[in-house]
């Protein structure tokens, strides 16, 4: 892992402690919102624990997208991150078995989860994908092998690419594309924030990082935001349908997150990139405004994994 900027204070560390495993809360509330939203309906059980695959996914691609701002990622993280990857993409797997069924999950069979596995349920993309990321970071940790960190990344990409795909079915031709489109593009903004918070260290390291993700992050933000508002209007099929169905208020929840993150961003790239550049910026103030950016994140991300298991 680049270690850049020196040790890291011990507000700074904390802070760094609790940033991710309060982003991946804010997912949890993110789908628990989704039930309020669709009241009585709303997102299938899996949904749960799709959200921890989920955010898993999204870190994956942001630590093998690392080297793009100048960092480089740990095959010791990585290969942590891509087994909490399959153990959450095996807990989905087992309850969409269960909800296709009808049975409890403590009555489902193995012989019923291969069939559903092998039916073509997106979790087996996601057994393949992080089964290989972990092998790979195995080699990498041992020194057997060395791959290059956007080999990570792709893999993760494939595995979300696959997921948003299944869980945004859609009768227009242009849906698939736009809802992949719009999964990658957050998952590179959402996730390489995250494997910046925890990679860097000291003040300069964010000097040197920060510009160059904000640079490039403003691309993500465009793609995230145009892609989401029409594949949303396709998927709810119409204005008139946002207010009144479930899936429609879900999704005004989630444009108005992504509002936010968008108006957020904009205030970072006026006032805290500016000082972090100037290393007039606190290692421990960089880590606050990035993690509050990373809770918003997570609700958002956690309303688009809920959104995803809702009928439109």
């Amino acid at each position: 892992m680049s270690i850049a900027g020196g040790r890291a204070s011990g507000q700074g560390s904390r802070i760094r402690d609790l940033a991710v495993p309060g982003a991946l809360l804010a997912m949890f509330l993110g789908v628990g919102l989704c039930w309020v939203l669709a009241a009585p309906g709303g997102p299938e059980a899996l949904a749960v624990p799709a959200a921890g695959a989920v955010g898993a996914a999204v870190l994956l691609v942001g630590l093998g997208s690392l080297p793009a701002v100048g960092l480089e990622p740990s095959a010791r993280v990585i290969g942590g991150v891509g087994g909490a990857w399959f153990v959450a993409a095996l807990i989905t797997a087992w309850m969409r078995t269960a909800d296709q069924s009808g049975e409890a999950p403590t009555s489902v069979g193995l012989n019923q989860f291969a069939d559903t596995i092998g039916s073509g349920a997106p979790e087996l993309i996601e057994f393949i994908v992080s089964g290989v990321i972990i092998v790979i970071a195995v080699l990498d940790f041992t020194e057997r092998f060395d791959p290059p960190p956007a080999a990570y990344a792709i893999l993760a990409g494939i595995g979300v690419l696959a997921t948003s795909i299944t869980g945004h079915p859609s009768q227009q031709a242009i849906g698939p594309v736009l809802i992949g489109a719009h999964a990658l593009a957050a998952a590179w903004w959402c996730g390489t924030l995250a494997a910046m918070v925890l990679t860097i260290r000291g003040r300069s390291g964010w000097a040197a990082a920060l510009p160059v993700f904000s640079a490039r992050a403003l691309w993500a933000v465009v793609v995230v935001a145009v892609t989401g508002v029409i594949a949303g209007l396709i998927e709810v099929g119409g204005l008139a349908e946002i207010v009144t169905s479930g899936y429609g208020r879900i999704l005004l929840a989630k444009l108005f997150g992504i509002a936010v993150l968008i108006g957020l961003g904009a205030r970072h790239r006026k006032v805290w990139v500016p000082a972090v550049e100037r290393h007039r910026g606190s290692e421990a103030d960089s880590l606050r405004r990035a993690a509050l950016e990373l809770l918003v994140m997570g609700v958002v991300l956690g309303l688009a994994v809920g959104l995803s298991s809702t009928a439109p």
